[in-house]
């Protein structure tokens, strides 16, 4: 009973331990965003602020790939649980957790 278990958590620790990093939370960065445009309604928008909002919205892009390969990767995970639970054969010889992201 214990072996069953530990297989478990030790199967459960392989998966997360090749888990990309959750980026931070980005809603205030978006608030900021938002709030430095409201600002700016009806008056010129300088070369320095575009600048601030420009790098503010670069670092969102970047944090919305970093979700999306989460994503994928997490997806991918659970697929190939399912397919180990159910006994179905792997779709690469090399186990999934052990695979490269650019695989």
């Amino acid at each position: 009973m214990f072996k069953k278990a530990q297989k478990r958590t030790n199967y459960w620790s392989k998966i997360r331990k090749k888990a990309p990093k959750v980026p931070d939370i980005t809603c205030p960065d978006i608030d900021w965003v938002v709030n430095q445009l409201e600002k700016a309604i009806g008056k010129t928008l300088t070369q320095t602020q575009f600048k601030k909002i420009e790098r503010k919205m670069e670092k969102l892009r970047v944090t919305n790939e970093q979700l999306r390969e989460n994503g994928v990767y997490w997806h991918d995970a659970c697929k190939e649980t399912v397919r180990d639970l159910l006994g179905k054969k792997k779709s690469s010889d090399t186990p999934w957790f052990y695979r490269s992201s650019l695989d």
